[in-house]
């Protein structure tokens, strides 16, 4: 028996060492990278990727959205890449742009808004005449990236100065760099091939080289991903008022709508008139002509008995008679005429003398 269980325990040590032997001939470490949807600024900021390729290079770059002095103290060297819609520039920022870039800066835009935005005016460079829609690779793979776009139009004085291009001038340009002053502005028909996803890919990994080229290492890098804008107040007071206009219409409407219905003036009642007391007068009478005064008859006997049982809790237990006799002693009344008061009137004159007799059974203390 000893020599048997020895037996088991070394086949189970050796199926246990085969077992691990072929795990560990089998296994192999693998690094695998699982893509995750993007959250954060990578999720909102589409030249996010573009920034942190930037930082890892060396190159000192930023995103923001807005092109405010105090958070973007513009100097000779550095490079704003506008990345939003540069119509959204007002007119003050544009002149301010257009004198940096003449002192040596670098400004990247995307024409779309077109010749007449404030900084497209200010820069004077584009010509208004239209294009059309236009693509260029930017290598020479099948599956390179690609310069997509509307095409836009230079004036001759901006062609000529221009150092680097994709289109000429009778087609339109995707891409154009020309020099202003001491300085240079690249117009593109669109930055997508340096967003998200687009930069992965060598080609538009050169391609944004080439472009931050002019003052590349000479200063700060502005990536404007979004703009502010104008003030809401400002922008719906210049813009807006159309749909102003029409909701205070609609308010009216709304209001005439909902408005009481105003007839002919009416001549203004006369000083002794008592509104209260003629509409009282008035449902008597229709109380009295449904059914001969005997509901209102009726009511003022439950009324007089009502007070007499808060007054005089004793009287609970009276009835007829004995009843009439507490009344008209409490009352100084004949103890006939209050049990006539009592009885249901057979005509008008019956029911104005019951009436009066229990106003005065009511009045007592």
């Amino acid at each position: 028996m000893k020599h048997r269980g020895l037996l088991v325990a070394a086949l189970v040590l050796l199926g246990a060492a085969v077992l691990v032997g072929l795990f560990l001939a089998t296994f192999q470490r693998r690094d695998v990278v699982e893509p995750t949807p993007a959250s954060g600024a990578a999720q909102t900021n589409p030249l996010f990727a573009l920034e942190q390729t930037l930082r890892d290079m060396g190159e000192p770059a930023a995103s923001l959205t807005t092109l405010d002095p105090r958070q973007v103290p513009l100097r000779p060297g550095d490079t704003v890449l506008v990345g939003a819609d540069a119509g959204r520039i007002d007119a003050d920022t544009a002149a301010r742009l257009v004198a940096w870039v003449r002192q040596g800066g670098h400004l990247l835009l995307a024409p779309d808004a077109g010749a007449r935005a404030p900084v497209f005016a200010a820069l004077g460079l584009l010509d208004p005449r239209p294009s059309t829609f236009g693509c260029s690779r930017l290598g020479d793979e099948k599956k390179a990236a690609s310069l997509c776009g509307l095409r836009f139009r230079l004036k001759s004085a901006a062609a000529s100065k221009s150092d680097a291009a994709i289109g000429n001038a009778d087609d339109g340009y995707l891409f154009a760099r020309t020099a202003l002053g001491r300085g240079h502005v690249s117009l593109l028909a669109s930055f997508a091939p340096l967003e998200r996803q687009q930069l992965k890919q060598a080609e538009a990994q050169r391609f944004a080289w080439r472009l931050l080229a002019p003052n590349r290492g000479r200063g700060q890098i502005y990536l404007i991903h979004a703009l502010d804008g104008q003030p809401f107040l400002k922008l719906l007071a210049t813009r807006g008022w159309p749909a102003l206009l029409a909701l205070a219409a609609l308010l009216a409407a709304w209001m005439a709508m909902r408005s009481a219905r105003l007839g002919p003036l009416l001549p203004a009642p006369a000083p002794h008139r008592r509104a209260l007391l003629e509409h009282v007068q008035a449902a008597g009478e229709f109380l009295y002509r449904r059914d001969g005064g005997r509901s209102l008859h009726q009511l003022a006997c439950q009324a007089v008995l009502a007070r007499l049982r808060r007054r005089d809790p004793a009287s609970v237990r009276l009835n007829g008679e004995a009843l009439y006799a507490r009344l008209a002693e409490r009352g100084g009344l004949d103890a006939s005429q209050v049990a006539q008061a009592f009885q249901s009137p057979a005509n008008a004159q019956a029911f104005r003398a019951s009436l009066f007799t229990l106003a005065r059974l009511r009045s007592r203390p």
